[in-house]
């Protein structure tokens, strides 16, 4: 039979064995066995010879077979011991890249302090403004103050925009708040800033020059709106402003490495807290109550408003989302972003959407979106929200 041949890779030993293993299958006796080896070895041994050869071997095997195991389950622990080691590397690897990210931004935030010191020393015009007495109804206002994209310089056929003309259109907007004020005699207003106070140069050239263009328009805005409500603090009891971060304020042009929270716009109402800090009727809110980029506020009768520049939201969700993450439905939402007012409600709650102070830039002109420069201002009263709403244009 072929199977009884032995192969030019066997040794004799091994052809030895597998003849003596074949013995039960092969339904052979021992002498049968001992011939058919002796036949192909050329060799002339009894029966018992290839019996007892075979016989030890197995029992050999049965003696190591536990010693072979347990070298298995050592070289297993091996394997796993490099596993975790590996684990190890990978893990200090992460950590030691987290660290370098965390230098990198404090690096930068102390870069960003040092710009500002250089900068806010320039000289800028003052506001220029002189207010003058007035009696209180049971109504307050909530005057809307988003996009002014303070450092965009626009001269197209439909508008031109420049700081100077950031300053009048602000002074045009004072004139528009004091008139409805002498109207409808308002005791408290919240200046709601909704985001996207600087131009920003959300789209990377040259860093140092950025970051040069940036603090100056942080200094332009932080000392307009300023001397906005200072024309307008003693027309009211009290001013409050909010404020929330809009998306051209963000430090990094890749809007992928942002870090939540580092957004110029909180340098704004900073320098604002400074500016008022001694003046108990003007309370500067400096951070947003949910995070920079939400915040929220009750006015007379426990009305509570959300606030949200808008880049993240639209007037179709925007009711379901914040109330949904937050838990709690409000009366009104201010949103801004879109650069057009706007008066909406949904499930009843109104939808206040506030323009720009800009106006139609050279991005409105490329898609064909023509509108004025627009603000609005909201009369709240304990029994009604959104008492009326003021469609302010500022041309």
């Amino acid at each position: 039979m072929e199977n009884f041949k032995k192969t030019s890779s066997e040794t004799d030993e091994q052809y030895i064995h597998r003849i003596c293993a074949m013995k039960e299958s092969a339904n052979m006796t021992w002498k049968q066995v001992a011939d058919v080896i002796n036949n192909a070895l050329g060799q002339n041994y009894g029966e018992s010879c290839y019996r007892k050869q075979y016989q030890m071997f197995q029992k050999g095997l049965q003696v190591n077979e536990k010693q072979i195991f347990t070298e298995d389950e050592y070289l297993n622990s091996i394997r796993a011991e490099r596993r975790e080691l590996e684990k190890e590397k990978i893990k200090m690897r992460d950590e030691r890249i987290d660290y370098q990210k965390t230098v990198r931004e404090e690096a930068r935030k102390e870069s960003f302090i040092e710009l500002i010191e250089r900068t806010m020393s320039k000289y800028i015009a003052p506001f220029d403004y002189v207010p003058s007495p007035v009696l209180y109804s049971n109504k307050d206002m909530i005057a809307c103050l988003s996009d002014l994209h303070a450092g965009i310089e626009v001269d197209n056929w439909l508008n031109k925009y420049n700081s100077g003309i950031l300053k009048t259109r602000l002074h045009r907007y004072a004139d528009e708040i004091i008139e409805v004020q002498a109207e409808q005699k308002c005791q408290e207003c919240h200046i709601v800033l909704g985001g996207d106070n600087i131009s920003g140069l959300i789209h990377s050239n040259l860093r140092l020059q950025q970051n040069e263009n940036v603090i100056e328009q942080v200094k332009i805005v932080a000392i307009y709106v300023g001397e906005f409500i200072a024309a307008l603090r003693g027309k009211f009891n009290k001013i409050i402003v909010h404020s929330v971060s809009g998306n051209h304020s963000r430090l990094s042009p890749n809007k992928n490495e942002h870090l939540k929270g580092e957004e110029l716009d909180g340098l704004v109402t900073f320098c604002l807290g400074l500016m008022f800090a001694g003046h108990d009727n003007v309370i500067i809110n400096e951070d947003a109550a949910i995070d920079s980029t939400i915040d929220s506020f009750t006015t007379r009768g426990g009305n509570l408003f959300y606030s949200v520049h808008g880049d993240k939201d639209s007037e179709a969700n925007v009711v379901k989302n914040l109330t949904l993450m937050t838990g709690v439905k409000p009366k009104a939402i201010i949103m801004g972003h879109r650069h057009h007012n706007a008066y909406d409600t949904d499930h009843s709650v109104k939808i206040i959407q506030c323009g720009s102070v800009v106006g139609a830039d050279d991005y409105c002109v490329d898609k064909r979106i023509s509108g004025e420069p627009e603000q609005c201002i909201v009369i709240t009263t304990a029994e009604r929200a959104v008492r009326c709403f003021y469609d302010i244009g500022l041309n």
